[in-house]
């Protein structure tokens, strides 16, 4: 099956939400299998927000610093490339995982659009 991708993007209160709604039921009402991820979803599958990146050495260094916190986050990391992905935000808000501000802090410095594009 063919899948399709439609991005829709504009200023702040221009009515992108709306008009994603209405774009998605309409597909639907025409038999297709839709997929609806409004902005600030955690499991949008093209934003990252919330999510730090570690390359592996660094990774490790993060689980012996909060070597109590180990379990945790392996248990969410995701390996990618040379690294790992740390999906912060999702763990605290949509799983509940309590994690103290100063590992947060230490993981926010990771978080992908505060790092240099290198």
């Amino acid at each position: 099956m063919a899948r399709r991708l439609i991005l829709i993007e504009g200023l702040p209160g221009s009515g992108k939400s709306t008009v994603a709604k209405m774009v998605s039921e309409i597909l639907i009402g025409q038999g297709k299998e839709v997929q609806l991820f409004q902005e600030g979803n955690l499991d949008h599958p093209a934003d990252y927000e919330g999510v730090s990146f570690y390359y592996a050495g660094d990774f490790e260094a993060l689980l012996k610093t909060h070597e109590e916190y180990r379990e945790i986050l392996e248990s969410n990391a995701t390996a990618h490339d040379q690294g790992f992905l740390i999906p912060y935000r999702k763990m605290k808000e949509q799983w509940g995982i309590e994690i103290p501000d100063h590992i947060v802090q230490d993981i926010f410095s990771r978080d992908i659009y505060e790092i240099p594009f290198e």
